[in-house]
């Protein structure tokens, strides 16, 4: 869960929803065709948060996830697996 920080189009990423996850992580999601959230939504955990398709240079249906850590990208899979043990 978190906070929509950006939900708008942004150059090379096409149409981009940002989330703050607090404690310096952020998951970015781009190259949406939607978007279903507005700069300042509380987004939980599962919710959608948009639909893909080719809004960036790409120009083919792709979505773009990519998580940040202090600004700087990490291996999401690491992340991914961090946030699915705490669930159980």
């Amino acid at each position: 869960s978190g906070r929509v920080v950006y939900s708008d189009w942004f150059k090379g990423y096409g149409l981009l929803l940002i989330i703050n996850h607090g404690k310096g992580y952020h998951s970015l999601y781009g190259n949406l065709s939607e978007i279903f959230h507005k700069t300042g939504d509380i987004i939980n955990e599962g919710t959608a948060v948009g639909n893909v398709g080719n809004s960036s240079i790409l120009n083919v249906p792709t979505l773009y996830f990519e998580i940040r850590y202090k600004g700087k990208p990490i291996d999401p899979v690491k992340w991914l697996k961090k946030k699915h043990k705490a669930r159980y």
